[in-house]
């Protein structure tokens, strides 16, 4: 399938496939060669073997991603006022917080929190006693005619 080929060039390298390009190059194939082996384009072959050699490290760079906006007690303080309030938005939260931060953010300390959205039911859920109830109800009127 040429679609799924194109997609698997696109994403990250496993630790393995870096290591095998790493040895099959150290060992002297092509780099064509060796694309074609892993499966991978000619470009990542080559980017994670420039890598080695500058490096000397073929693994992924691990870092701390973005920079936190907010702090712990930051971060404490918007799980607590959705606790208190559970019918505040994100958006006042945030005003209050007084942190430039993006309502993303406030959702995953949510997620974090394991706190979900608390919509009303529209109806209380029926269990099968409670339909039978309600069908021996309305059986029992159906015959009913008004009559004032």
């Amino acid at each position: 399938m040429p679609g799924k080929r194109a997609r698997r060039h696109f994403s990250q390298l496993r630790e393995f496939e870096r290591g095998l390009i790493v040895g099959m190059k150290t060992a002297g194939w092509l780099t064509r060669r060796v694309a074609g082996q892993v499966d991978r384009s000619e470009c990542a072959v080559r980017n994670c073997w420039e890598q080695w050699t500058r490096e000397g490290a073929h693994a992924r760079k691990t870092g701390p991603g973005a920079t936190r906006k907010t702090t712990r007690r930051e971060d404490r303080r918007i799980v607590r006022q959705a606790l208190v309030d559970p019918t505040v938005t994100r958006s006042t939260i945030r005003a209050d917080l007084g942190v430039a931060i993006v309502p993303q953010t406030i959702s995953r300390h949510f997620a974090e929190a394991n706190l979900k959205s608390k919509r009303p039911f529209r109806a209380l859920p029926l269990t099968p006693e409670h339909r039978q109830l309600r069908l021996q109800w309305c059986q029992a009127r159906s015959m009913w005619n008004v009559t004032y």
